[in-house]
């Protein structure tokens, strides 16, 4: 039995195509799947340092706990880089200055509370709080 067994003789002719156009398709494909995948580039005004870290990378922040003597004494949050910001001077949001400063959703903890996470706390981040654990 044929693949076009349900299709009408009329259908069938109109579903095909010829040798010279389904070589043009397969060779389109073939070339766009050979072209470097495209990367979005951070466009930063020359003005400011480029940031160490980029939208997507995954990151890791340690911790050390100093005042709870329920909480685990120390422990390291894992997220990835949703955004990022130039501080010029400090403001309520960061006490950085001529510093990037980043915004982390974090997936997970090496604390144990499982509850807690993922989550997005909308507080910046420093660049020297974070490590990075994978690039985007």
């Amino acid at each position: 039995m044929s693949f076009f067994w349900g299709l009408s003789h009329s259908d069938s002719q109109n579903f095909a195509c010829s040798r010279r156009e389904l070589l043009g398709k397969v060779s389109a494909i073939g070339a766009a799947s050979l072209l470097p995948q495209s990367k979005v580039e951070l466009l930063v005004p020359q003005k400011y340092p480029l940031p160490e870290f980029q939208i997507g990378d995954l990151v890791a922040s340690d911790w050390i706990n100093d005042d709870d003597e329920d909480a685990p004494a120390s422990g390291t949050d894992f997220g990835e880089i949703l955004g990022m910001r130039w501080v010029p001077k400090p403001d309520e949001f960061s006490l950085a200055t001529n510093s990037w400063v980043y915004f982390v959703y974090w997936t997970h903890s090496t604390s144990g509370d499982y509850d807690w996470y993922p989550c997005y706390e909308g507080e910046p981040s420093n660049a020297c709080d974070l490590r990075l654990v994978k690039r985007s």
